[in-house]
């Protein structure tokens, strides 16, 4: 008995899977909702991801977190003066920054602005010694560019915080500011920038050769 065959007809190709963009779009809108409801978590999460993409996460995630330590310097300062201040608000590659109410005086001004660099001096340092007790140089990394960051921050340019400091030197500008207030702002000013200087120089010393540095 020969056996039979039955001949069928050939399948049809299965589609290519399509893409569905409603998806990317509904997963943009969610992330940009907890940027928006979360600002301060959401922005520093996503400063996080930029900074890791050039230096690696554990160095991006200490940069910013010292960054957060600088803000925090404006809030306790603002908050101290009895000022209303927003929660910070990060933007990759160019820090961040809090808004509060008018100050009293040119002062108080010059000095809620002089607590976001010494904020960010102190934690330079704490992270300083952290990295030369652990042995660690990526945290020497971080430790590095937060003075640096910092230095830059005090030059008298605006909008950083240098501008709102040494216009406290120009009397006509300022002729709220007493003589004597005008000297502890400059001592304050002269302390806190040598403070830096030397945090860059003890950590620029204890780091190895820039290549040992990428990150893995």
């Amino acid at each position: 008995m020969q056996p039979q065959f039955e001949v069928l007809p050939p399948e049809r190709p299965l589609p290519p899977p399509r893409r569905n963009p409603g998806g990317i779009i509904g997963f943009l809108v969610a992330a940009a909702a907890i940027v928006f409801k979360f600002k301060t978590l959401g922005t520093m999460l996503l400063s996080i991801g930029a900074y890791s993409l050039i230096f690696g996460w554990k160095f991006a995630a200490g940069f910013v977190l010292l960054i957060f330590v600088h803000e925090l310097g404006h809030v306790i300062a603002a908050k101290c003066y009895g000022l209303p201040v927003s929660a910070p608000t990060f933007i990759p590659f160019f820090g961040a920054y809090v808004t509060h109410g008018m100050p009293m005086s040119s002062y108080s001004h010059a000095m809620i602005a002089y607590a976001g660099p010494l904020a960010g001096g102190l934690g330079g340092w704490a992270c300083y010694y952290l990295g030369v007790t652990l042995g660690e140089h990526w945290i020497l990394a971080v430790a590095l560019y937060t003075f640096g960051l910092n230095l830059i921050n005090l030059a008298p340019i605006p909008p950083l915080d240098g501008s709102k400091i040494w216009i406290g030197f120009f009397r006509g500008r300022t002729p709220d500011i007493p003589p004597s207030d005008r000297a502890y702002l400059g001592i304050f000013l002269a302390a806190l920038i040598a403070g830096l200087i030397l945090g860059c120089l003890e950590t620029w010393g204890n780091l190895p050769p820039p290549s040992d540095l990428a990150p893995r």
